[in-house]
């Protein structure tokens, strides 16, 4: 890895600014640094084959670190130095105020004590009525060029014409309703392909959980060939997650690496998470419960290029008034992303 301060920086020719984080990652510190920290890192992410994965669509700030400082160590030394003394997660390394059962001692992370339901319900109350149509599919949608408006059918056979329409949907699914109006569209957004994954919930007595705990969880490199790509200690992470005295786990399987193991049976995906955690956490007695939630397609993966072809798809939208697409397929999969991607376009849609 410390031949990272001497190797120099890539030759970037025009059209190959972008390369995968398994070529960045081994070209400057290492097959090993690969393997054992980026890949686990990523795998718990992005849930992506780091041999696909875009750096610049991703982890944009290491491209900017080798080609302003040479070096990513030399960057992260000089932006520690700059980094002022005072931080606001102190207490990082106090172990003691991670060991307890329920909820962290600082914010690095947040979420809604009941869940992420509680956006949801909160968007509803804000909206006049009768302004969501549950359980109703889109089964088709084309423009109008005569009057400049969107016609779309839905599967209650009632239909809707409208000035404007986002699609907030994964970029299959818009690809799809986007086929009859803008074929090459339609053709750019199934170029952005999806990972699978399921999430297993698993609840113990604290006192069956040999492990100390202390941390939030952990990730599993690919090369060790387990069933599980991460496990979050749900409980430490975030208060009230389960009472005293008890601890949930939420591992994750699955991804762009492992598709098989998602079509694994609920049971069988219990008994391999199981087995996993007794080997990586001493936990040897059954669960309390466990509650196991399979989310299809769901994570968008950013392939080397990913910019691009948001650009281009960007670029045939442009040309289909009142048209906007929102999500997580574009320019960021976390939740925070889809609320800005959302906000963007509404604006953007509204001004227009």
């Amino acid at each position: 890895m410390a031949l990272d301060l001497v190797i120099p920086r890539r030759l970037i020719r025009n059209g190959d600014e972008d390369e995968s984080l398994a070529q960045f990652v081994r070209r400057r510190l290492g097959r090993e640094a690969f393997e054992r920290m980026a890949q686990p890192m990523i795998g718990g992410i992005y849930t992506a084959d780091p041999e696909k994965l875009s750096l610049r669509a991703t982890l944009p700030r290491f491209l900017d670190m080798e080609r302003e400082h040479g070096s990513v160590i030399r960057a992260m030394w000089r932006q520690g130095r700059a980094a002022s003394p005072s931080s606001p997660t102190a207490g990082v390394g106090d172990k003691t105020a991670l060991s307890g059962t329920s909820g962290p001692r600082y914010s690095l992370f947040l979420s809604f004590d009941q869940g992420m339901q509680v956006l949801v319900d909160e968007l509803a109350a804000r909206l006049p009525e009768a302004m969501v149509q549950l359980n109703t599919a889109v089964t088709s949608l084309a423009f109008d060029k005569s009057s400049g408006r969107w016609q779309i059918l839905l599967s209650s056979n009632s239909s809707i014409t409208a000035d404007a329409v986002c699609l907030a949907i994964p970029a299959y699914a818009a690809a799809t309703l986007l086929h009859e109006t803008d074929a090459k569209l339609s053709e750019a957004l199934d170029r952005i392909s999806y990972a699978s994954t399921a999430t297993i919930n698993l609840a113990f007595r604290r006192r069956d959980v040999p492990h100390a705990l202390d941390g939030f969880g952990f990730v599993v490199p690919f090369i060790e060939k387990r069933s599980i790509l991460a496990c979050t200690f749900s409980s430490v992470k975030f208060a009230a997650r389960a009472p005293a005295d008890h601890v949930l786990l939420r591992a994750f399987a699955g991804g762009a690496l492992q598709p098989e193991l998602f079509d694994l049976d609920e049971n069988e995906m219990i008994n391999r998470v199981r087995e996993d955690l007794r080997d990586l956490l001493g936990v040897e007695q059954p669960p309390l419960f466990t509650a196991v939630e399979k989310w299809r397609r769901s994570m968008p993966q950013y392939h080397v290029g990913h910019l691009d072809l948001v650009s281009q798809i960007q670029q045939r939208v442009q040309a289909l008034p009142g048209l906007q697409l929102a999500g997580s397929a574009y320019s960021g999969a976390g939740v925070p992303d889809c609320i800005r991607s959302g906000e963007a376009v509404a604006e953007q849609l509204l001004n227009s």
